[in-house]
């Protein structure tokens, strides 16, 4: 509850006149829904998505959809409701076969209510089940439209019908809404009864439409729809009515005080009980019902379009135009410059349009702060916005953070500064892109790397190679002397008395920088044409990045700009301007999998249901198909494996199908965990199961062999033939050796558009390049595609390899000698890694 609590403080903390827009995943038949009329939504434990639609029922796993139809057990494909009970069992009823039935939150197929027959003349055709209730004593409760009454069956099928007598006159129906104290559920009927200690009678209802839809708000409130209609009951018998101006088709608490109402073709609204709107969603659908999820997501049904995603509703997007850059004024007031030459005011949300270009050549904005003025390059005129009339000559490339403080401008290669209240310049021979003055000098940011101008000498920074690509910007954190500049190439390089970059290997979602941001002493912020990304540093001179893109919800991740005012992020795109709060990128830390899963064991590329199998030698070829779910990071997953008996080290990979294609006899387990954001899930799953060894290859044939070869020599030597039977005996000994030998191994691959096959005994190391790897025989060296991490698994016989070193593995039994850290095989030297020191103990002479 405090989870829901947390969204309904972030999502609802400000009252929004301006229509807000939102980043949306769309799914639809072509995505693999059964039908794009879609009525109800439900999550189950495990994280599955659930869809309610007029084809069946869907579940989603952020992957792929799986459908049901009768065919898997439904009653009908017409299910317009999920009532799920606290017993973990999630109702449904059929609207066509008037069935009920049910599945569990552990899924395990649907099962058919068992007095189906027993209901079925208490149900009209015209009924649709509203709300439906089991109770610790597995009795049901129904209550709903065109019922006679409602209905309540005990566990031993017993079946009891409440308020059952129908007006005859239906000219003029006037339908009751009636509370089940106890069960807190509601249900419609024709006649007016008092209330009781049991039944708590609402009100009427002004027409006898089957769009009637009610819920418990809280434990006093009861709201309800009816056509253009929002009822709000009391249990205290009051009732109040609000008139709204689009037909309704379904209503939703979100927690006590906040409903969602779906609209006819006219989107949905978030609101309270006095009709107040505080946030809108797709507008002109036909919205049927509001899901939130385990993570905080909404999930939106609707009769015409499928399923709309929305990860994140705290990223709000206030308009799609281009946006090239940002600022604020010292009132908190944000103002932005357009692509096509137009300059917005943002206050409150509102967007005001303070200037309307006459051509369409981006517009620049930049406020000075110290002397209270906005500057903008509009029109191709550069204009202090609070003195109209003082005008500037020359192109202007861009306007420094600090402008006026003292550099006023840049052209192409001329920087313009104030000088004693005159206009000074200097140029440099190099294309500018931005400016700024750092303790005794200027910082000049060009698309050849960073200059240095002192005094009157201008000088190349080449003392960092990082610094020698193009530099977009470079702002200046003056408490600590240090300037964060915007390369392109190498990520942000923060300069000063201790520089570095900070690029990909870091986390940054890019290293092509766009724009610095500095919040404060601590964080950074960096726009990329791939993402946001936080900096965060901490007292040890160390960081930590937080990135948010597309895929978290903002419109683009071409990113221009950026700005703070309070605790609200604005983001300047390619593709509009949103805003957040910053709390959201806490919560995105704490991102977890919702549920870890072994789908499917396959052997031999059949698929195998039991678990702790034993297999013969020859069905060693396995392969597990891996499900881990969180719906808002499905494609952040990483899947953590190994075998523990082979392996020491964890693998991790993002693909959902591990295969082990040629395991050697002996005992396994599978284990696998799963990780979002780099952070490792608590959850692990194994899988136990045993490779038998061949028949000549176990302790009963050595024996049988050694008695039989024993029986031999002691015949052969008691009938004195050995002196005369030298060959004899020597072809039988030879038999009997080749007999006891062990089969030969190979190793099959493809070099250079051959095929080859070689024994894997006459392999004596392998080295990598890249993404190929060397393999070095006695008589010669093969060049396959293959990554060193999975060559060991390719190879029949895995425990004969060890691997010492991040470019090499070695066969065991080649090795002439060892050293501290090196082994020889074949007077061929090998260096260990530090890393794989240890594993020189597994090497026995």
């Amino acid at each position: 509850m405090k989870h829901y609590q947390l969204l309904i403080f972030l999502f609802f903390g400000l009252n929004f006149s301006q229509a807000q827009e939102y980043t949306y995943k769309h799914f639809s038949v072509d995505d693999g829904l059964p039908s794009s009329q879609v009525y109800d939504i439900y999550q189950d434990k495990q994280g599955y998505m659930w869809f309610a639609t007029d084809k069946g029922l869907s579940r989603y796993n952020g992957y792929e959809f799986k459908n049901f139809t009768t065919a898997d057990g439904l009653p009908d494909n017409i299910v317009l409701d999920f009532f799920p009970q606290k017993n973990g069992q999630i109702w449904c009823f059929g609207y066509e076969s008037k069935k009920l039935f049910y599945f569990n939150e552990n899924f395990d197929g649907f099962k058919e209510y068992q007095y189906n027959d027993t209901l079925k003349p208490f149900l009209k055709t015209e009924c649709i089940v509203k709300s439906l209730a089991v109770d610790e004593n597995n009795s049901l409760y129904l209550g709903g439209y065109y019922f006679q009454g409602f209905i309540e069956v005990t566990k031993d099928g017993k079946i009891t019908n409440y308020f059952d007598k129908y007006q005859k006159n239906t000219a003029n129906i006037k339908r009751h809404i009636t509370l089940h104290r106890d069960k807190n559920i509601c249900f419609i009927r024709d006649i007016s009864y008092k209330s009781s200690e049991k039944f708590l009678n609402l009100t009427e209802i002004d027409t006898s439409s089957s769009r009637i839809k009610f819920a418990m708000l809280n434990e006093e409130q009861i709201i309800a729809i009816n056509t253009n209609k929002l009822y709000v009951f009391s249990k205290k018998h009051t009732k109040k009515v609000l008139k709204l101006k689009r037909a309704t088709i379904g209503i939703k608490p979100i927690d006590d005080t906040y409903f969602f109402v779906g609209f006819y073709n006219n989107g949905s609204e978030v609101m309270d009980v006095s009709g107040k709107v505080f946030k809108k969603f797709l507008p002109k659908k036909s919205i049927t019902n509001l899901f939130i999820d385990a993570e905080g997501s909404y999930w939106f049904s609707t009769l015409h379009h499928g399923v709309f995603y929305l990860k994140n509703p705290e990223i709000n997007i206030l308009t799609t135009d281009y946006i090239h850059s940002l600022t604020k004024d010292t009132k908190g007031i944000l103002y932005a410059g357009l692509n096509n030459g137009n300059i917005f005011k943002i206050h409150q949300n509102e967007i005001d349009t303070i200037y309307k270009a006459q051509n369409t050549h981006k517009t620049i904005v930049e406020y000075d702060t110290v002397h209270n003025h906005l500057y903008s390059f509009k029109d191709r005129t550069f204009t202090n916005l609070m003195l109209p009339n003082r005008k500037y000559e020359g192109f202007v490339r861009k306007i420094p953070e600090n402008v006026a403080n003292p550099i006023l401008k840049m052209h192409t290669n001329k920087i313009i500064y104030i000088k004693n209240d005159s206009l000074q310049e200097f140029e440099i021979n190099e294309k500018l892109q931005d400016v700024c003055v750092y303790r005794n000098s200027i910082l000049i940011g060009t698309s050849n790397g960073l200059f240095i101008k002192k005094d009157s000498l201008i000088t190349k920074e080449t003392a960092f190679p990082f610094l020698l690509n193009r530099i977009d910007d470079i702002d200046i954190n003056r408490q600590r002397n240090t300037a964060y500049i915007a390369t392109h190439g190498e990520g942000i390089v923060v300069y000063g008395d201790h520089t570095f970059a900070i690029d990909e290997n870091n986390g940054l979602t890019s290293n092509l920088v766009n724009e610095v941001y500095i919040e404060n002493d601590n964080i950074v912020w960096a726009c990329t044409n791939a993402g946001l990304n936080r900096i965060s540093f901490k007292p040890d001179q160390t960081f930590s990045i937080t990135n948010i893109t597309k895929d978290d919800g903002l419109p683009s991740n071409d990113i221009t700009d950026l700005e703070i005012i309070n605790d609200t992020v604005w983001v300047a795109t390619k593709q509009g301007l949103c805003y957040f709060k910053k709390d959201i990128l806490t919560e995105k830390n704490s991102s977890k999998i919702l549920s870890l899963n072994i789908q499917q064991v396959k052997v031999n590329a059949k698929t195998i249901n039991e678990d702790d199998i034993k297999l013969p030698y020859d069905q060693n070829d396995i392969s597990f198909s891996l499900q881990a779910i969180s719906q808002k990071n499905t494609n952040k997953i990483n899947y953590i494996y190994r075998l523990k008996e082979v392996d020491a080290n964890w693998i991790s990979t993002k693909n959902r199908n591990i295969r082990f294609p040629s395991l050697s006899p002996g005992n396994y387990t599978f284990q696998v965990k799963a990780s979002v954001l780099h952070v490792e899930n608590d959850k692990t799953r194994s899988y136990k199961f045993k490779i038998m060894p061949p028949f000549w290859n176990t302790w009963w044939f050595y024996g049988i062999c050694t008695l039989i070869f024993a029986g031999i020599v002691y015949l052969f030597f008691k009938i004195r033939v050995l002196t005369y039977n030298k060959d004899i005996i020597r072809e039988l000994i030879r038999l009997a050796i080749k007999r006891l030998k062990r089969k030969e191994k190979f190793l099959q691959f493809r070099s250079n558009g051959e095929d080859f096959k070689i024994p894997t005994h006459e392999i004596l190391y392998v080295k990598s390049q890249g993404n190929y790897l060397d393999i070095t025989t006695e008589k010669r060296t093969y060049t396959i595609r293959c990554k060193i991490g999975e060559f060991i698994n390719t190879t029949p016989d895995t425990l004969e390899y060890l691997r010492i070193h991040r470019s090499y593995i070695i066969r065991i039994d080649q090795v002439s000698s060892k050293g501290k850290n090196w082994v020889v095989i074949k007077e061929q030297k090998i260096p260990v890694g530090e890393t794989y020191l240890s594993e020189l103990e597994k090497i026995q002479f």
